[in-house]
């Protein structure tokens, strides 16, 4: 299945632990600064509070032989589908990923770290050609986390 959809309970679904990739984030999983993913809005739908994700550096593309890199263990802690119009900056460093978004501003392409994170994360997710207030407009899928590893387990 894709986007991180489980498969149905009767088959293992909830209370099994499922893999998210965290590639462009590995840095803040690492140091357990991330708390929040958001995800295409069409992914994850099953998702619920209390659910486990097992963290991996990355899960698809991998060459032949190659195993995906668990990072950490994490439990779900809420689950809901909001605009992109509601990021702010203390939402993008939950993201891990207000460094990015500064250096951009400092190179004068952004002016705010959520306009930055909004075009970023529309460009990644296939949403091209939109104007700023379509952009806004977005749905996405936030899911905030609580660590389950701990540091004597790195």
């Amino acid at each position: 299945r894709g986007g991180g959809e489980a498969a149905p309970p009767e088959r293992g679904g909830r209370g099994v632990s499922r893999r998210m990739s965290v590639s462009m984030t590995l840095d803040a999983v690492r140091d357990m600064t991330k708390t929040v993913t958001r995800r295409h809005v069409d992914t994850w739908k099953n998702l619920r509070p209390g659910d486990r994700l097992t963290l991996i550096e990355k899960g698809m593309g991998l060459p032949k032989g190659a195993r995906q890199v668990v990072v950490a263990e994490v439990e779900v802690v809420n689950v809901r589908v909001e605009r992109l119009a509601v990021v702010t900056t203390e939402e993008v460093r939950r993201e891990g990923l207000v460094d990015l978004a500064w250096e951009s501003i400092a190179r004068g392409e952004y002016v705010t770290v959520a306009d930055w994170f909004v075009d970023f994360w529309c460009a990644g997710h296939g949403y091209r050609n939109l104007t700023t207030a379509e952009q806004a407009l977005v749905a996405c899928r936030r899911i905030e986390w609580r660590y389950l590893t701990s540091e004597a387990n790195r």
